[in-house]
């Protein structure tokens, strides 16, 4: 609709148009002339009303209270969801501080935004001095030197191509803790990403892998340690086959010189006997430190032991030695050989003093220790218990760390040629394990060496070494069953036992010795090799043989026992064994005390 008035006083219009639809506002223009402006148009006023009606009024309220409730609604969901997300941030943090492995995000620029507390435990460094600091090259690093070794990757190469896109699992890299002690770490991360896939930033979790590198070190030293002495041992049972034969024949042969005295054929004799008795002592080390040796084990005072060596060892290392010896009161007896124990210290005090060329100091002590968990953990193949501890400290010329990875092996030495064999350290590191104890030795070039020997604690009271009594050694005609696969071993051990004033039968293994024990009743004496072939030893040979003839006396004999003598030491006693190579005298002595010892039984 269109309206116009034109009065005296002004020109004014109205125009109002109305739409067909009622819903439409309603518009209305008012305007009019002022006159005596010239012709001009004095004022222009409008305005624009809108005057809903009572429907639409309806509907704009309910809208409006539509949109009110809507931002209630999404105000509300923004409060839960701020809500979850600061809870769930607070369990991943939990999580991560309660995780047993260093949690460490960073963002695109390599800035630290989470350092855990394992992630301290390991390094030394606190959350507060990490978070929101770039990540620190003194920690991350390929080498404690920083120069690397080539064989560990860096950490802040880690992280480098993890904020380049890369995911990385299991790297073993080497980090530096605040203390500057270094530290051996597995990492593994990956990049985190937007929806756009665009890196910004990393997460990485690590652990601390020092100690099961030191355990891998040592099993690995320890597996090698077996094989080695496995070796040795096969060797030192060969050659005491062969100086037994050389070594009984030249007792023989001994025995007929008498009757026709020759000086110069006696010191032939002699000469090749002290020969072969070196080699033997040589089979006697590798046997130690193969862990194969036969022992006598007692309980010992090592007090008093340590207190008379001393006194020999003063006497032996020479007067530029000065020796000390510190013994804790109330000192634990232990388990132990007492005759291998002081070859054991014997080995120890030469090697400090030949470390030692111009003197020096030598100091002995023992105290009382106990090996708990914490101890175990590095130590591996060592039992929980109580043990006496034999320190030896000398300030030698010391040795490196290259010179220690192989100190316990058989014939390694620093020595000069003809100043050693290489054997010394391999047999008290032999005798150590064999007795149940262990040994660690640490070295500083300049500064000198620490040998620790830790023996089982033994139970009630130390028994003193009692010398045996030299008992009648001729035969009285018993009846003797000589058993060995070695033929050579077998006549020489025959002719040995003959020559005694016994009778002798012979067998080249378990089946033809059951077979013999059925065709003659009358034998005494089963003397027999441990280690024989088709699966019959001496220990099954013996057992054999006594279900068939109950009260049948047993001696053994071997260049190799092996475990088998220890597993069945209880059983047999170690009276009844004589090791190989052995002098006529002693099996003289070992035969006469088989028979005697079994008769006193009865």
């Amino acid at each position: 609709m269109h309206e116009k008035r034109i009065d005296g006083k002004g020109l004014g219009c109205r125009r109002q148009l109305i739409q067909r639809n009622a819903t439409a506002p309603v518009l209305r223009f008012k305007a009019w002339m002022i006159p005596g402006a010239a012709g001009m148009l004095a004022a222009l006023a409008a305005w624009l009303m809108a005057r809903p009606t009572a429907r639409q009024l309806a509907l704009r309220m309910a809208e409006k209270r539509h949109w009110e409730s809507e931002v209630r609604r999404l105000r509300h969901c923004e409060r839960l969801t701020t809500e979850a997300l600061h809870h769930c941030t607070g369990v991943l943090r939990l999580i991560a501080s309660a995780l047993p492995v260093g949690v460490v995000a960073i963002d695109r620029n390599a800035r630290i935004e989470l350092w855990n507390h394992a992630a301290e435990a390991i390094l030394g460094y606190t959350a507060e001095e990490m978070i929101g600091q770039p990540a620190p090259t003194q920690v991350f690093m390929s080498a404690i030197d920083g120069d690397g070794d080539g064989d560990d990757a860096g950490a802040a190469d880690v992280f480098l191509r993890m904020v380049t896109g890369q995911s990385v699992k299991s790297e073993e890299v080497t980090c530096r803790r605040k203390d500057g002690e270094a530290v051996e770490a597995s990492f593994s991360g990956a990049p985190l990403v937007d929806d756009d896939d665009r890196v910004q930033g990393a997460i990485c979790v690590f652990e601390d892998i020092s100690h099961r590198r030191s355990m891998a070190r040592a099993l690995h030293q320890a597996q090698k340690m077996e094989a080695v002495g496995q070796l040795t041992g096969g060797i030192a049972h060969d050659f005491n086959n062969i100086l037994g034969i050389a070594i009984g024949n030249l007792d023989l042969l001994g025995e007929e010189l008498r009757d026709t005295p020759s000086a110069r054929t006696a010191t032939l004799v002699d000469g090749a006997l002290t020969a072969l008795l070196r080699g033997a002592e040589l089979t006697r080390s590798l046997l130690a430190f193969a862990r194969r040796q036969p022992l006598r084990p007692m309980m010992v005072d090592v007090g008093d032991l340590l207190s008379s060596i001393t006194r020999v060892l003063a006497r032996v290392l020479g007067e530029q030695v000065q020796m000390e010896l510190s013994l804790e009161p109330d000192l634990w007896p232990v388990v132990a050989d007492p005759a291998q124990l002081e070859a054991a210290m014997t080995n120890l005090a030469i090697n400090a003093r030949d470390a030692m060329p111009a003197g020096g100091r030598l100091a002995i002590s023992a105290i009382n220790a106990s090996f708990d968990d914490d101890a175990l953990s590095r130590l591996p193949d060592v039992a929980p218990g109580d043990y006496t501890c034999i320190e030896i400290n000398d300030t030698g010329t010391g040795m490196s760390a290259e010179v220690l990875a192989h100190v316990f092996e058989p014939f390694f030495t620093t020595k000069e040629a003809g100043h050693g064999t290489g054997l010394g350290l391999s047999m008290v590191y032999g005798f150590a394990r064999q007795s149940g104890g262990h040994i660690q030795i640490y070295s500083e070039p300049g500064i000198g060496t620490s040998v620790k020997l830790y023996l089982p604690r033994a139970t009630g009271k130390a028994e003193r070494p009692q010398t045996r009594q030299r008992r009648r050694a001729k035969g009285g005609g018993e009846t003797i069953l000589a058993v060995d696969d070695n033929a050579e071993v077998r006549s020489m051990v025959a002719a040995q036992l003959s020559n005694l004033g016994y009778q002798v039968l012979e067998a080249g293994g378990a089946a033809e010795a059951l077979a013999a024990l059925e065709r003659h009743p009358a034998i005494d004496l089963l003397f027999t090799d441990v280690v024989m072939p088709h699966g019959m030893d001496g220990f099954a040979l013996a057992e054999r043989a006594r279900q068939r003839r109950p009260g049948l006396k047993v001696l053994f004999t071997s260049g190799f026992p092996g475990t088998t003598l220890s597993n069945r030491c209880e059983l047999t006693g170690t009276d009844n064994f004589i090791g190989k190579p052995f002098r006529r005298d002693d099996l003289a002595q070992a035969i006469r005390r088989a028979i005697d010892q079994e008769r006193g039984r009865k």
